[in-house]
């Protein structure tokens, strides 16, 4: 016989062992399985970040709306006017005067009449001082109506003016020598002369009278 040796056989692996490995490779295969999907979502995020980030132009509508009323209407009314009324100048301590650019006119010349409202309050305060509240009367020797300016009144003009204390405003009109009634139904063009005056007013305020002679 030769004396040779076989090789030795290769030893048998034992189960459990193989169960072993085929769970490590499984969790291995899983785990690889796990980070290919998230670089995926993450690759796809990437791409996907820069248009997230940039919102979507949202379209600008202008639209009247008007405020329901609530059951607090009546009060917040009330508080308007308590501000309008706060901001206005106390009608007390704005003087109006009255004037005319000559003490007397001939047959031809025009009177021009001036109003100048003078703030004497303290504080600075919105005055109501357009047309709407100007009026400039005149009348004869004896007091009567002749002309008035409101009366005659075409499309008047609110205009209301930030005073400051001391401040004043004047307002001028050129009268033609023409008498209205106080409804300005009739006109009379043939003013006769003599002795009138001019009594100026600015909302609830009015001026002295001052005298002036038509030749």
């Amino acid at each position: 016989m030769s004396d040779q040796q076989l090789p030795p056989r290769p030893r048998k692996i034992p189960p459990h062992i193989l169960r072993r490995r085929r769970i490590v490779a499984v969790i291995i295969l899983l785990i690889i399985l796990a980070l290919i999907g998230w670089g995926i979502w993450a690759l796809i995020g990437l791409f996907t970040s820069d248009d997230e980030a940039a919102p979507a132009p949202v379209p600008t509508v202008t639209e009247a709306v008007s405020p329901s009323p609530s059951p607090t209407g009546e009060d917040e009314e009330d508080e308007d006017d308590e501000t309008e009324l706060a901001n206005a100048c106390d009608p007390e301590f704005l003087t109006v005067t009255g004037s005319t650019d000559q003490e007397s006119y001939e047959e031809d010349e025009f009177p021009v009449f001036s109003m100048t409202v003078t703030h004497d309050g303290d504080v600075l305060c919105d005055a109501s001082l357009g047309s709407d509240q100007q009026n400039f009367v005149v009348e004869d020797s004896d007091g009567e109506f002749v002309f008035s300016t409101r009366a005659c009144q075409v499309d008047p003009q609110e205009q209301i003016v930030e005073m400051e204390p001391g401040q004043s405003e004047s307002a001028e009109f050129e009268w033609e020598r023409v008498g209205t009634d106080e409804d300005c139904e009739a006109l009379v063009e043939d003013i006769e002369p003599g002795q009138y005056q001019l009594v100026v007013s600015m909302g609830e305020r009015t001026a002295e009278p001052v005298v002036f002679e038509l030749e």
